[in-house]
């Protein structure tokens, strides 16, 4: 038997967290698949850097006198996989929803322009604001400069919870590390058993999105907590890829270089995975190397897919968060009475090939009944 194959072994035995039941409606996992297939828009940067809101009919195909309630999502920066996803699956799940359209803007990386268009987002004084952030200090003026002007704001970051937001929605990114280095340790754990070997070892990579942000910080940390389970399973390199396939696909092949050979490979998302993939497979070392990715997007090409047709080994589910975003939004509107909690979190899913079917079908993560 490959190692491969023996380190693939402990998929087919339940793990840490197995796969949950459907998500509540409206689902965002099987709402972007069909929004995927349009062109999207892209605003054009103004002279002083900021990015204008798009108008009207950019954002909902409707004439200027549309008076449906609108929202507005400000993301970090829509190049990396898991926000396109985001930003893809609410505009499905708003045009879902009666009276409602939907407007986003992308800080592509820049503080400074997200705290300028977070400012043009007050200006048109929409019925919310989702905002994940790229620095929440500098945005916390502005929530309360919102929510005076009766706009409702939900943060999609654990560290909003104190910036007076309407509500937070979010996942503990240093849980997703930690659950990616026990499905990691389970893989090493039966290899060890099926070797005769009474002591857990491994020689273990990580492939980072960026060199130093939040997200990646904590699911780094997370990931470092995780493996200390076991003494005798190291991380011998780390580093980042600019969360591209192409260059985890290099970063691979010269840690093949200089380790000449690892046990597992923990990538920061699914697109990096299967660059680490692509570089293992051209050594001739893919089945001896175990691929754990995380994000978990539906759809062709991406992480649960990965996963069922054995691309990858693992992937650890990112849970949306607009879903819920969206949900509260709509309840808000419709019930005056109702009062959102401080905080929602969403515990991100590990998919395996014994749950990826049952994943693919119903659904991953759970929604919390408002």
């Amino acid at each position: 038997m490959s190692t491969r194959t023996r380190l693939a072994a402990l998929l087919l035995c339940p793990l840490f967290l197995a796969a949950c039941g459907p998500s509540a409606d409206p689902d965002v996992e099987t709402a972007v698949s069909k929004l995927e297939k349009k062109p999207q828009q892209t605003a054009v940067p103004q002279q002083n850097g900021t990015t204008p809101p798009p108008s009207l009919l950019d954002a909902s195909g409707l004439t200027a006198k549309d008076e449906r309630a609108e929202i507005i999502l400000l993301l970090p920066d829509t190049r990396i996989a898991m926000q396109a996803f985001q930003r893809n699956g609410l505009a499905m799940l708003v045009g879902r929803q009666a009276g409602y359209k939907l407007t986003t803007l992308d800080a592509a990386g820049s503080a400074t322009q997200q705290v300028e268009q977070f400012r043009q987002a007050i200006a048109t004084k929409p019925a919310a604001i989702f905002i994940s952030p790229i620095d929440p200090a500098s945005l916390a003026a502005l929530i309360i400069e919102a929510q005076t002007a009766g706009i409702a704001v939900i943060g999609l970051d654990k560290r909003m919870l104190k910036d007076g937001c309407t509500s937070i929605v979010f996942s503990e990114q240093r849980h997703v590390g930690r659950m990616a280095a026990q499905t990691v340790l389970e893989a090493l754990k039966r290899k060890a058993d099926e070797e005769g070997r009474a002591e857990v070892t491994g020689r273990v990579i990580q492939l980072r999105g960026v060199e130093d942000s939040y997200p990646t910080n904590e699911m780094a940390e997370g990931f470092s907590e995780g493996l200390h389970a076991q003494p005798g399973v190291i991380l011998v390199h780390d580093a980042a890829t600019d969360w591209t396939a192409e260059k985890a696909t290099q970063i691979t092949t010269e840690a093949l270089r200089l380790q000449k050979n690892f046990d597992a490979i923990y990538a920061h998302n699914d697109v990096i995975a299967l660059g680490a993939a692509k570089a293992a497979e051209t050594a001739g070392l893919r089945e001896n190397v175990f691929i754990i990715g995380a994000d978990g997007l539906a759809g062709q090409k991406r992480g649960i897919e990965l996963v069922r047709q054995g691309e990858i080994d693992a992937t650890i589910v990112q849970p949306a968060l607009v879903d819920l975003a969206l949900q509260l939004i709509v309840k808000l509107r419709k019930d005056k009475t109702f009062k959102p909690e401080p905080a929602y979190e969403i515990q991100p899913v590990a998919v395996v090939p014994k749950t990826v079917e049952r994943s693919l079908r119903f659904g991953t993560y759970t929604l919390p009944k408002l």
